[in-house]
């Protein structure tokens, strides 16, 4: 068998970051954990949600 090399996300790939993407949205807009949030407060959990992703991102490379 060949090898072949991936360019780009796979498809099932995308659809787990896209259900991702789509569970935070529910929880931010139907008030699961925060109720009527408004787009400042929204726009803050982002950067919270970016930062922890860049803070493991690094901790993962050190090692």
């Amino acid at each position: 068998m060949e090898e072949r090399e991936t360019k780009g996300i796979a498809p099932y790939r995308m659809n787990q970051i896209v259900k991702t993407a789509a569970d935070i949205t529910d929880r931010l807009v139907n008030g699961r954990n925060l109720y009527s949030p408004t787009y400042h407060e929204c726009e803050i959990v982002i950067e919270l949600v970016a930062e922890a992703i860049k803070k493991s991102k690094n901790e993962y490379r050190r090692k």
